[in-house]
């Protein structure tokens, strides 16, 4: 049995399907059919002042059409929007230029782009914005919507089977908004609830020279003054908590497969990788972007 949300959406999107196949039928049946009909015979058309019967017709039918989507859009939309009052999100989406912050109300996980929820289980979404306005949508887990900047919005999220759903921002947000997408990962309690334990632990930091190398030209060359890699420490709201980091399966929105050939490529010239990002360009030396590249490489 799918979630409400999902069924009706589809449901929506099939009459209105089927509605749009019919009406392009008929287009593309009358432009056949005059075309034919008067194609290369010299014939002109007999010109009159119009058909009354035939426009009223067809207003009414606009009428009935447009008076039956929007009856079923408004059932729908109560349907779904069953939002408790004085709600409290179990999770916290943010939307910012370009990436998703989202923090986990119960636990205190704050983690960026790749989103974990447990299979079969209703999870209240809260979604705002950090700047300007965005829209959250994964089309294989219902509808969208819009983020607005100082306002807070609720929506359902629920998925009946475990596995990887894409979306993406689908309210153009700026020079990366083609780019701004999100992975949620649907599992099940057993494997999310581990995850979200290890997601509270503090990074791995490993002994090895190039580690600490890394760690240093991260602190050095002012990383931290838009990322963190404490848990649960905020950034600044512009770049994402990377403390867990070399966990995730992709960066960049989900852009890029998290590699360390990406990752150095990123790194050397942000804007080659992602015109418009607001990461600036360091010009690391060789050496620094070794250390870096390895030390974020192992922050799991």
């Amino acid at each position: 049995m799918q979630f409400p949300d999902i069924e009706i959406t589809e449901r929506l999107f099939l009459y209105f399907g089927i509605v749009a196949f019919i009406i392009f039928v008929l287009v593309v049946f009358f432009i056949n059919r005059f075309t034919v009909k008067y194609r290369d015979k010299g014939e002109i058309p007999v010109q009159s002042g119009g058909n009354e019967k035939f426009e009223v017709g067809m207003i009414i039918i606009a009428v009935c059409i447009t008076t039956f989507f929007l009856v079923m859009t408004l059932m729908g939309m109560k349907s779904i929007q069953t939002i408790p009052d004085n709600p409290k999100a179990d999770l916290n989406i943010i939307g910012h230029q370009w990436w998703w912050e989202a923090r986990y109300t119960e636990s205190g996980v704050l983690t960026a782009n790749e989103i974990h929820i447990p299979v079969g289980e209703k999870i209240l979404l809260g979604l705002t914005s950090a700047d300007v306005i965005h829209s959250w949508w994964i089309p294989d887990l219902g509808r969208k919507l819009d983020m607005i900047p100082g306002m807070k919005s609720y929506m359902w999220l629920y998925s009946e089977k475990e596995g990887e759903f894409l979306g993406a921002c689908s309210e153009f947000c700026g020079a990366q908004h083609a780019r701004m997408r999100i992975r949620v990962i649907v599992q099940s309690r057993e494997d999310f609830e581990a995850w979200e334990q290890g997601q509270l632990k503090e990074a791995k930091f490993s002994s090895d020279a190039l580690f600490n190398r890394g760690k240093q030209v991260f602190e050095e060359r002012t990383c931290t003054n838009c990322h963190s890699i404490t848990v649960n420490q905020d950034s600044a709201d512009i770049g994402p908590n990377l403390t867990h980091f070399a966990s995730r399966k992709h960066f960049l929105s989900d852009m890029k497969e998290n590699n360390k050939e990406n990752l150095r490529a990123w790194l050397k010239d942000p804007q080659q990788v992602k015109s418009g990002a607001k990461m600036p360009n360091f010009i690391f030396p060789e050496e620094e972007l070794e250390a870096l590249v390895h030390y974020l490489s192992n922050l799991k």
